[in-house]
């Protein structure tokens, strides 16, 4: 009985070791999708919603589907939207995962991102 409660401790402490990199990484992705964020709001509005009384233009990200943000993103990046002056010049600074996170990060509703 001891030498299992012993190897169930051993096991419970290494998947915790472990984990606890994952956290600090997942942590150090999220501060970094913030910041990169950070650009997108300048004209996109604070935390990705567009200021009231725009005119559409420029449409809000929050909320909408990381799915369709991506797709918009890499349309973007490949120079297939007609008529889009500074998003295909401004895209073509991210790589794939800064896109796929940014998307993620504005697919979220939450409310108090910066």
């Amino acid at each position: 009985m001891r030498k299992a409660r012993t190897a169930i401790t051993s096991i419970a402490l290494t998947i915790c070791t472990l984990a606890q990199p994952c956290a600090a990484q997942t942590a150090a992705q999220s501060l970094d999708t913030a910041l990169l964020a950070g650009n997108c709001t300048t004209c996109h509005g604070s935390a990705g919603r567009s200021p009231v009384g725009s005119t559409g233009s420029i449409p809000s990200l929050r909320g909408q589907g990381s799915a369709a943000l991506l797709a918009r993103m890499q349309a973007f990046k490949a120079g297939q939207v007609a008529g889009a002056t500074v998003m295909p010049l401004l895209m073509q600074g991210y790589d794939e995962n800064q896109m796929q996170a940014l998307a993620q990060w504005f697919a979220d509703p939450v409310t108090d991102k910066p």
